[in-house]
C-alpha cells in the first residue's frame, strides 16, 4: 500500500473533520501575523483563488492534512466504572478469586454465598455479566464455571388447554408481586414486534421466580405469545473460576501505543496537533483539536500500518485519539473559489472578500447526482477567524447569496443547505478595520454529502480549506 492510500485509510474518512481557524498556542506570530511554521504548503489554486481588491489579497489554498485529536471516553471498552476495587469484592468470592489469580480455583459445591456473589456482577435485567475487579493494583476479567439457570422465550404457541398458563401483557405485567418476577418478565420479552428478546441468567434463582414458573409457562409480549424454555448451564461439578490480567487492549478495545515507541518527528506532531486551535471555535467538544498539517512524517505511517486499526496513542500519560486524514480533493463534486471585493459592505468599504462554492458533477471521481447537501460548523460556506496580536477574530459575513438556511446561534452549532447543480452559495466576509497590515492565515472545513446513482448510502466528503489574507 502506497504512502497516500495508507494515509487515507488509517486516517478514517475525511467526513468526520469538523471545528474552525486560528494560531496554535505556544507558535509565536511573525512580525506580519501569520503563523509560524503552521500554514500549510500551497494547494492548486481554484479558478479564482488569487484576485485583489484596492487593499486586500486573498488566496484559496488546498491543505495536505488534517490531524484531529481528542481523548476518547474509557466506556469505549471495559469502563473503568465496572472494574470492582478490591475492598468492595463480595467476601465469598475474595479467597477463590485469589486461588483462581495464582492458577485455578475448583470445587465441586459451590456455596450460595459464593454463587450469589458473582451474581453481583450481573448488571442490566438480561443477567450480562461484567466479571471485573481489581486486586494489589492489578485488574482482572474472572471466568466462572458454576452453575447458572437461563430462561428465554422460543416460539411455541399456547394451546387452548395451557391458556391458564399464560401470562398476558395487557393484564398482569403490572401486579406480578416481585420485583425478581418483574426482572424475570422484563429480560425475557420485547415491547413491539421488531425488537430483540433477551436472556435471563442468574447462579442463584429467586424463590419468587420459581414460584411463578410453577404458574406460568407463557408469555405474551409485543411479539406475541411464547413458551417460557429454562436450562442450567454447568449443572455437573466440577465447578471453577479461571482469571486472566486485563490488557491495555481489553480496557479501550483498541491497541493502545505509547509515546516511548514512537519517533520523535511523530511525537512532535501529535503535540502539535493536540496544542492547536486551528478550528477551536466551531469544534463541539473542549478536548477536541484539529490541526492542518503540511507534512507528515513518514515514521507515523511505519506505525499505523503496523495495526489491523487505528491504535490510540498514550502522550505524557493520557491516552488519545488522534486521526490523520488526508483530503481527497479529487472525488468532491464541488467547487471552491475567493475573490477580494472592492467594497464588502458599507461597514467595511475595499476590506472584504466573497467565498463562493457550488456542486461541480464534472469534478467527482463518480458519477454524482443532487441534491448536493453542505454543512459547516458556525456559519456556511464555513465560519473563519485570523489571530491578531493574540487574539482571535472573527470575520463577520456581511452579505449571502444562495443560502437560505438561518445561521446557526452559537459557533459550533451546524449550518446545511441543499443545492442542485448549476447552483451556488456564497458569503461575503468583512476583514475588521481594526487589522493592521500584514498577512493571516484563516481555517475553513465544510462538508458535503451527494447521490450515486443505483447506489445507498449518499457519498459524503469534506473540504478543508486556508484562505491567505494580505491587508495592505
Amino acid at each position: 500500500m502506497d504512502r497516500r492510500a495508507l494515509l487515507s485509510a488509517i486516517g478514517g474518512s475525511v467526513a468526520a473533520l469538523s471545528g474552525c481557524a486560528g494560531a496554535d498556542p505556544g507558535v509565536g506570530q511573525t512580525p506580519n501575523g501569520t503563523d509560524d511554521g503552521s500554514a500549510a504548503a500551497d494547494g492548486e489554486r481554484s479558478s479564482g483563488g488569487d484576485e485583489s481588491g484596492a487593499s486586500l489579497a486573498v488566496e484559496l489554498r488546498t491543505v495536505s492534512h488534517v490531524v484531529t485529536a481528542y481523548e476518547p471516553s474509557p466506556s469505549r471498552g471495559i469502563d473503568p466504572a465496572h472494574v470492582v476495587p478490591e475492598s468492595e469484592v463480595p467476601a465469598a468470592l475474595r479467597d477463590p478469586l485469589a486461588e483462581a489469580r495464582d492458577g485455578r480455583f475448583e470445587t465441586d459445591d459451590p456455596s450460595d454465598a459464593l454463587l450469589a456473589a458473582v451474581d453481583e456482577f450481573r448488571v442490566y435485567d438480561r443477567g450480562e455479566l461484567r466479571p471485573y475487579v481489581e486486586l494489589d493494583g492489578t485488574r482482572y476479567a474472572f471466568d466462572p464455571r458454576l452453575p447458572t439457570f437461563t430462561a428465554e422465550l422460543v416460539d411455541e404457541e399456547a394451546e387452548g388447554d395451557d391458556e391458564d398458563r399464560v401470562l398476558r401483557e395487557a393484564g398482569r405485567r403490572d401486579d406480578l408481586g416481585s420485583e425478581a418476577v418483574e426482572t424475570f418478565v422484563t429480560a425475557l420479552t420485547a415491547y413491539g414486534p421488531n425488537a430483540a428478546r433477551g436472556e435471563y441468567r442468574r447462579c442463584v434463582r429467586p424463590d419468587a421466580v420459581a414460584a411463578f414458573l410453577d404458574e406460568y409457562d407463557y408469555l405474551e409480549d409485543g411479539r406475541g405469545v411464547s413458551r417460557i424454555e429454562t436450562t442450567v448451564e454447568n449443572e455437573e461439578p466440577p465447578y471453577a473460576i479461571t482469571a486472566r490480567e486485563l490488557t491495555e487492549r481489553d480496557m479501550w478495545d483498541r491497541p493502545v501505543v505509547d509515546e516511548s515507541a514512537l519517533d520523535g518527528e511523530v511525537v512532535s506532531l501529535f503535540e502539535r496537533a493536540l496544542a492547536s486551535s486551528h478550528r477551536e471555535p466551531a469544534l463541539t467538544t473542549p478536548d477536541r483539536s484539529q490541526y492542518f498539517a503540511d507534512e507528515v512524517p513518514d515514521a507515523y505511517g511505519d506505525v499505523a500500518a503496523a495495526y489491523d486499526e487505528p491504535p490510540y496513542y498514550r502522550l505524557d500519560g493520557t491516552v488519545y485519539d488522534i486521526i490523520v486524514g488526508e483530503p481527497r480533493y479529487d472525488r468532491l463534486p464541488v467547487s471552491v473559489s475567493v475573490a477580494a471585493s472592492e467594497s464588502a459592505a458599507s461597514e467595511a468599504p475595499d476590506r472584504g472578500f466573497t467565498l463562493t462554492d457550488a456542486p461541480a458533477p464534472e469534478n467527482a471521481d463518480d458519477d454524482a447526482e443532487g441534491p448536493y447537501t453542505f454543512t459547516s460548523r458556525g456559519a456556511l460556506p464555513s465560519a473563519l477567524w485570523v489571530v491578531h496580536d493574540g487574539e482571535r477574530t472573527e470575520l463577520d459575513i456581511v452579505e449571502t447569496e444562495g443560502i437560505e438556511g438561518p445561521r446557526p446561534s452559537r459557533s459550533d452549532g451546524e449550518a446545511l443547505e441543499s443545492l442542485d447543480a448549476g447552483d451556488e452559495m456564497a458569503a461575503t466576509y468583512a476583514v475588521p478595520e481594526g487589522l493592521s497590515e500584514g498577512t493571516y492565515t484563516s481555517r475553513g472545513l465544510f462538508h458535503v454529502s451527494w447521490g450515486v446513482p443505483d447506489r445507498t448510502p449518499d457519498e459524503h466528503g469534506a473540504y478543508p480549506f486556508e484562505l491567505e489574507i494580505a491587508v495592505e
